[in-house]
């Protein structure tokens, strides 16, 4: 069984300093099999050399290699390590479409759960929202309006405006299964669905929901973030055709 040869400083190896951390790190695998620094076969270095070498959390570093893992690429071995399954790792792009492909039967599924709790959950806002729980809703569309598309796919400000509804909502239980919801709904591949003109105007669709919830107005607020997820559903089910 082959070995990666150990790591010098003089190694193909950069800080990782990407929003998106877990796509950076499987472009540097790229690089270290394009440039013949690991083969097929070849067993991984361990996770703590690959985080201090990539400056990277060790939940960033298992989110790059599943990916890589649910198709094929690589080969976890309990106890034993990780070993390269294939002579050239895709981009991150051809890995989004696969995983997304993948899964959109179980993104359809949880999204139909996220709009029911959720509209519950703007209109319950609306009532409840204290001052400092609204500015965390209108946080995002604020940095909305200077990222840039690629920049917006990248990061979690969909996550932190839905967040922010849930924690205003006044219900805490309510509020859990919202925060699972979303995680189950990142973990799918949600965002790796749109290209990145897509979501220009996300910050159209959001904003509505913010100006209800701050007007105070619980139907206004609810009719809001329904509208909200028919728009998104409508393209995850085109992009099913």
């Amino acid at each position: 069984m082959k070995t990666a040869a150990p790591i010098s400083p003089n190694d193909a190896f950069t800080p990782v300093r990407s929003v998106r951390l877990y796509e950076t790190i499987i472009e540097q695998i790229a690089t270290l099999v394009q440039n013949g620094r690991l083969t097929n076969g070849e067993r991984f270095p361990t996770e703590r050399a690959l985080q201090e070498k990539w400056r990277v959390s060790r939940s960033v570093l298992r989110e790059a290699f599943r990916a890589l893992e649910m198709q094929g690429i690589v080969e976890s071995r309990p106890g034993g390590g990780r070993y390269l399954r294939a002579e050239r790792i895709p981009h991150p792009a051809e890995l989004r479409v696969l995983r997304l492909t993948d899964n959109r039967e179980t993104l359809l599924h949880i999204w139909q759960v996220r709009e029911a709790v959720e509209v519950k959950a703007a209109g319950l806002a609306a009532d409840n929202a204290s001052r400092g729980q609204l500015a965390a809703i209108g946080r995002p569309l604020r940095m909305l309006e200077t990222m840039t598309p690629e920049a917006y796919r990248r990061g979690d400000v969909n996550l932190d405006f839905h967040s922010a509804i849930a924690r205003a909502s006044g219900n805490p239980v309510l509020e859990q299964v919202i925060l699972n919801l979303l995680g189950r709904f990142h973990e799918t591949g949600f965002t790796d669905l749109p290209g990145p003109e897509d979501w220009t105007g996300l910050q159209a669709d959001h904003q509505p929901v913010y100006d209800a919830i701050a007007a105070g107005d619980p139907e206004a607020a609810k009719n809001a973030m329904a509208a909200h997820f028919e728009s998104l559903r409508r393209g995850l089910e085109d992009n099913d055709r």
